[in-house]
């Protein structure tokens, strides 16, 4: 493992000193580079500029172009044109869904990085294909590695689980990571090391698809030498991830589905503590939103990939990104930060209209402390299929377990706290209690059979996972980690000495079966040899 770490580190090293993505120039039909003349006038006050062009160096119109602030489309002639933002950093376009993902050094690129010094800024789109009405997305949250022995456990467990389980889904495949790949980019450490070594495991050849990245809390770094409490200081937080990946509000669409990944972390504090943030957007950020969905067709499926869940953001902008987000017949939230798996609903102004928000389990788990989230989620991921402008089924994928594993059962009496963690609410000789962590308290069905035949339906209720609980604060001595969850179901069994099984149908008529009652807790620090067994 050491050696595969210098491997990366000296391969990561290199994309640091690689030549730009584009140079802003155009291949005409006999191969050779050219500045292409621009058929449409530049108007007076409109600094950045360009020139849309597919393969054969045909202009292509209606392609949304943004500086992270303006968003325009190109014209007939493929010109787009605006007023550039003096805290531009990118400019780049919205990657169509009849076009190939760009790929640059294993990752998606669709943008320049702007100079003092220039104004145009041209693009060839990727070839032509026809408009995938079907593809999956998987959806990786928190993967958060600050050191070798957490790198080593993502690259040993983690990214062959995803990598292999991309390969058994119907292509094509194509990945978010909703926030925090690395765990605090202000240390001298992480920065140098870590990060680079990343950035190297996340390219499609290692992790199986193309990989596109939204920034959490811990990517972003302080500037000391900046003033604190401003925009233009939340804005050089975030320089070195976008320096790495690209812009941080930006779109790009597959199929029948407009995707858009924002930043929602504003880094202002004055005493530079690294901890130390606002959850939310800016102003700028919002407007930015309203221009890229009002050129976005009305039809489109939405989703909308940011780190922070929505209910920790102010108030007022949680009504206007709602408000945006029920244009669309349907629209969905991606989310990471919480190191729990939960699915639940944000009300729109129009009862029959509810949003429907992902916040996912973590790669990472319990900050690689573990094996599972704070709330008893394996660590894992979320695999979505969709055709068209729908899903047609979603799961969460448990690292190292089959993907029917959705299930941990309990006999509600037994304890397993190594200290006052409490048991289950619920707790006689008589009842059980499931965690079925991708379940919502809306659309999914959970019945109890004993020996053979149905005796009713498990009832949700919100508590913390007992298991887990004694796991995390007893085995591990993490107090703090254990979190409470809404995933939990209790039922009293009318044969308590009965053979049992758990039935959980998903709203796709998935059903996940468990039988195996969970006894002990792992005696140790987790390993790759040693994993908590259901």
């Amino acid at each position: 493992m050491k050696k595969l770490i210098c491997t990366l580190f000296l391969l990561a090293c290199g994309f640091f000193t690689a030549a730009s993505p584009s140079d802003g120039n155009v291949v005409s039909t006999s191969g050779q580079l050219q500045a292409a003349a621009l058929r449409t006038p530049i108007e007076e006050g409109n600094d950045l500029y360009g020139l849309i062009v597919d393969t054969e160096g045909a202009p292509v119109e209606g392609v949304v172009v943004s500086d992270g602030f303006t968003c325009v489309a190109s014209d007939a002639n493929g010109i787009y044109q605006m007023a550039r933002n003096k805290d531009a950093f990118h400019v780049y376009y919205r990657i169509p869904a009849d076009r190939e993902v760009p790929m640059t050094d294993g990752r998606p690129c669709f943008w320049q990085r702007l100079s003092d010094n220039r104004q145009r800024y041209d693009f060839t789109l990727g070839a032509r294909q026809p408009v995938e009405t079907h593809f999956t997305l998987f959806c990786l949250a928190d993967p958060q590695t600050r050191d070798a022995e957490q790198f080593n456990r993502f690259v040993s467990e983690s990214v062959p689980d995803i990598r292999e389980h991309a390969a058994e889904c119907t292509p094509p495949v194509y990945g978010i990571t909703l926030g925090d790949v690395i765990s605090n980019n202000r240390t001298k450490y992480v920065t140098p090391v870590i990060m680079p070594l990343m950035v190297e495991v996340l390219r499609e050849e290692q992790i199986g698809m193309p990989l596109f990245q939204v920034i959490g809390n811990h990517d972003m770094a302080t500037h000391p030498e900046l003033s604190p409490g401003s925009s233009t200081y939340d804005l050089a937080a975030r320089r070195d991830f976008e320096a790495v990946f690209g812009p941080c509000d930006y779109s790009f669409e597959r199929g029948n589905v407009h995707i858009v990944g924002m930043d929602s972390v504003l880094l202002l504090d004055e005493t530079h503590n690294p901890s130390s943030y606002e959850r939310g957007f800016t102003e700028a950020q919002l407007a930015w939103l309203q221009q890229d969905l009002g050129l976005t067709e009305k039809d489109k499926l939405v989703i909308f990939c940011t780190h922070v869940t929505l209910d920790m953001i102010p108030a007022g902008q949680q009504q206007t990104i709602l408000g945006l987000l029920e244009q669309f017949p349907e629209a969905h939230i991606m989310s990471g930060h919480s190191h729990r798996n939960r699915n639940y609903f944000h009300a729109t102004s129009d009862p029959e209209h509810v949003i429907y928000e992902h916040n996912h389990g973590a790669v990472c788990g319990a900050h690689w402390r573990s094996t599972i989230c704070a709330e008893g989620t394996p660590n894992g991921y979320g695999v979505f299929e969709i055709d068209g402008d729908s899903f047609t089924n979603w799961y969460y994928k448990s690292v190292r377990y089959d993907k029917e594993y959705q299930i941990r059962l309990y006999r509600a009496a037994t304890r397993y706290a190594y200290d006052d963690r409490p048991q289950f609410i619920y707790h006689n000789d008589s009842q059980i209690v499931a965690n079925i962590w991708n379940s919502d308290a809306k659309n999914w069905t959970v019945e109890v059979f004993e020996n053979g035949v149905k005796t009713g339906e498990m009832s949700r209720f919100r508590d913390y996972d007992a298991w887990a609980s004694g796991y995390l604060a007893g085995v591990l001595g993490r107090k703090t980690y254990p979190k409470q969850t809404d995933h939990l179901y209790y039922y009293t069994l009318k044969d308590a000495d009965a053979a049992v099984e758990v039935r959980a149908t998903d709203p796709f008529g998935n059903t996940y079966t468990q039988n195996i009652f969970t006894t002990n807790l792992p005696t140790d620090y987790p390993t790759v040899e040693n994993y908590p067994k259901q």
